[in-house]
């Protein structure tokens, strides 16, 4: 299952967006944060609402509806954002709700059903099943090198702000 292990001891992030609900491995996740004032600096991707500082790095907001191809929803004042602590830096992914926390046994799922090969199994919980996604396969490899091209850019264009000391 593509170096992720899914197992009966397993936690999930459970989420909704766009009518669905997802989940992501808990281990993934390093926290839950409301949407921050958002930067939107010019020739932002379609897929990313904006960026924000946290601990004094950018952090870019992806729009996982679109990334994923499902129907669209308004970012605003509630909307909950789910933070990836990553390799190449961190990254935020807007979401409509999250349910909770919970443990369940992953059924790898038919690759015709995947978002793509992002998803690869799903889960049943006290709540019913949620479809769990890869979150090192959320991308792909182009579209890393241009998000990380575009953190770069903000960065640079973010510390134009800063105060000299």
């Amino acid at each position: 299952m593509s170096g992720v292990q899914f197992d009966e001891r397993a936690r999930y992030v459970v989420f909704g967006l766009s009518g669905r609900t997802l989940a992501l491995p808990a281990a993934a996740v390093a926290r839950f944060l409301p949407v921050p004032a958002l930067e939107t600096p010019p020739a932002l991707p379609p897929v990313v609402a904006g960026v924000f500082r946290w601990h004094g790095r950018v952090v870019p907001v992806l729009r996982l509806d679109r990334l994923l191809g499902l129907g669209e929803r308004a970012i605003g004042l509630y909307t909950p954002l789910l933070l990836l602590e990553r390799d190449d830096g961190p990254l935020a992914l807007a979401v409509d709700r999250v349910h909770g926390m919970a443990d369940g046994e992953a059924q790898e799922i038919a690759e015709d059903l995947s978002f793509e090969g992002c998803a690869l199994a799903v889960i049943t919980h006290e709540a019913g099943s949620a479809t769990v996604l890869d979150p090192g396969r959320l991308l792909t490899l182009a579209e890393e090198r241009r998000l990380e091209d575009f953190r770069a850019q903000a960065e640079e264009r973010l510390a134009q702000w800063q105060t000299p000391q």
